[in-house]
């Protein structure tokens, strides 16, 4: 594979602690690869002996894919996966050497989490039932944040930490985690395993959006295995410090690692270059250097203004070339939904990143889900609550089945399976196929539940999984929804009119980019102006911008007048920004 002169450098380093700063476009997957086809080919490094850890599976799914060509069979060999990925795996088949159960672990949405939640503060006698009382729920949200992003409690926050404790307590019981708690149970599990790990390279792509349990991980594993570290990632580009990410822990500790920059842009043309540039520059002290463009201008920056989702909408049915890679990315989900409608309306075909997560998220999902958790996790007491009334199971019945269920020691799915009087053909076929665990038998028999919902996309969701996953199975399925994340939505073949938010985009790129919503209060965020932090949002823009391969148009909304006669949402500043 041929590489620049700072690929190689990066590459080909003996350092322990490597740093590679990686501008956007600059060939970071390829120096990866390269990386670990070097340690395997040059050095006699096993394979096994390899954990490359990606921002997201389809990063992952393209470095096994890539690397297959340099090295053949053995890229299979390597850990490639997300960070909660790798977590997970290693706790289902080593979680109890710290307490979890036999079996297989189930993990909690959002949903999940937020309703067992309510539950267990209601015996505490922090909620009423209709809202919290005593706490704060911003407290109590606050304290799970950190609590999963530095696996460490808040100073001074009995209360909050009385709830919490009792949570983790219930889903101990159920022998499930929430997806914030794959992440503080692996750090605990790490000690009693490093040695079968056997880990000797660790590679991190996007440590810019790591958090500070995150970091901790990878310095635990690195020591407890004596690995090297090569870290990649660009804190021009980080993005997600709402969800805990420090790109500052680059900057504190950059005298703890070997910094090698990548500076060449492979990827945009040198107008759009200049453009990302400029604007990040208002973000002052980035660690980096300014990228250098290596192609000359295709197309010169667009921008056009009085571009409402109609105007978009209109401009895109006009447009004859059917969209050959063109995306609309977005702040915010609002304006891509109204968009995805008008272009349906208008019988354009493109897909909208993002519909998916939405149903994977909501209760009808998560009740579908819950059959499924409890063939592999028959602990799992949440998801029997969930489907305790599609079981025809009056209150009544529920509360003696609990109550067996103390005295026998066992779960309630146990106890309601013991039960004698299965009075309807449906249930004994669920408990002899449920023993049975084909997935393929469960999925159709799932047909014959009366849900009080609409069943066909999740239908179709399970479908998909199963038609790229023809040997799968219920176990491998959950641990893959587990995980998920919105970027899982987007297909690598991807090649018409896609829709998507900044964060979204994250990693791909596009040979035409349509910025849309580009004003102030929009984005910026109306949040980041009034507390005059705006420079998480101008790497999000840097992000957008940089995602742009041949031309990149710049938009705004329609100008509006309030009642003093003032601009109401006027022009984002992000669009002069990029000119200077």
């Amino acid at each position: 594979m041929n590489l620049s002169q700072e690929q190689q450098a990066a590459a080909y380093t003996n350092s322990k602690r490597a740093l590679i700063i990686a501008g956007a476009g600059s060939g970071k997957s390829r120096t990866l690869i390269s990386r670990v086809e070097y340690l395997i080919k040059e050095k006699n490094v096993s394979p096994y002996e390899v954990a490359a850890i990606t921002f997201t599976r389809l990063a992952a799914k393209e470095l096994v894919k890539r690397l297959e060509k340099a090295i053949g069979s053995g890229a299979k060999k390597i850990i490639a996966s997300t960070i909660h990925g790798m977590a997970l795996n290693y706790l289902q088949r080593f979680g109890e050497l710290i307490g979890l159960r036999p079996g297989k672990i189930t993990v909690y949405g959002s949903f999940e989490e937020e309703f067992l939640l309510k539950e267990v503060a209601k015996e505490l006698g922090y909620h009423t039932g209709k809202a919290w009382k005593g706490v704060k729920k911003g407290d109590i949200i606050a304290g799970f944040h950190d609590f999963y992003t530095t696996g460490s409690w808040r100073p001074e926050c009995d209360k909050e930490i009385e709830i919490m404790k009792a949570f983790f307590s219930r889903c101990k019981e159920n022998n499930a985690l929430t997806y914030g708690t794959i992440l503080t149970e692996f750090k605990r599990l790490i000690p009693y395993i490093w040695k079968f790990m056997g880990l000797r390279h660790v590679l991190c792509d996007e440590v810019q959006d790591n958090d500070p349990l995150q970091w901790q991980i990878l310095n635990d594993i690195c020591n407890a295995c004596n690995a090297s570290l090569f870290a990649v990632g660009d804190p021009r580009q980080s993005i997600y410090s709402f969800r805990g990410a420090d790109p500052e822990y680059l900057i504190r500790n950059k005298h703890l690692f070997d910094i090698y920059n990548l500076k060449d842009n492979y990827r945009s043309s040198a107008n759009i270059v200049e453009a990302a540039n400029n604007l990040i520059g208002h973000n002052g002290g980035e660690l980096g250097e300014p990228m250098r463009a290596i192609r000359g201008q295709i197309c010169p920056l667009v921008i056009r203004h009085n571009m409402d989702s109609e105007t978009i909408a209109n401009s895109l049915k006009n447009d004859k070339n059917e969209f050959p890679g063109v995306a609309v990315l977005a702040r915010n989900h609002w304006l891509l939904e109204k968009l995805s409608r008008l272009l349906t309306e208008s019988n354009i075909k493109h897909e909208y990143i993002g519909k998916k997560t939405a149903m994977t998220r909501s209760e009808p999902f998560r009740k579908f889900h819950a059959f499924l958790k409890l063939i592999v996790n028959p602990f799992d007491n949440f998801s029997f609550l969930l489907i305790k009334d599609y079981l025809g199971l009056s209150q009544e019945e529920y509360s003696d089945i609990r109550m067996q269920s103390c005295v026998a020691y066992s779960s309630h799915f146990e106890t309601w399976k013991a039960l004698t009087d299965k009075d309807t053909y449906t249930w004994q076929k669920w408990l002899k196929i449920s023993e049975n665990g084909d997935m393929a038998s469960v999925i159709d028999w799932m047909k014959d539940v009366e849900f009080d919902f609409d069943t066909e996309p999740i239908f179709e969701f399970v479908y998909s999984w199963m038609l790229d996953n023809y040997d799968g199975t219920i176990e491998g399925y959950l641990s893959w929804l587990a995980v998920w994340d919105i970027s899982d939505e987007i297909k690598d073949d991807t090649e018409g009119l896609l829709l998507c938010t900044f964060h979204a985009s994250k990693g791909l790129e596009f040979p035409t980019v349509i910025i849309a919503g580009l004003n102030e209060e929009i984005f910026p965020s109306k949040q980041s102006i009034s507390k005059n932090e705006l420079q998480d949002e101008v790497r999000l823009c840097y992000v957008a911008v940089t995602r742009s391969v041949d031309q990149l148009i710049m938009t705004s909304r329609p100008v509006e007048q309030d009642e003093d006669g003032q601009p109401k949402n006027p022009v984002s500043r992000f669009i002069e920004w990029t000119k200077k």
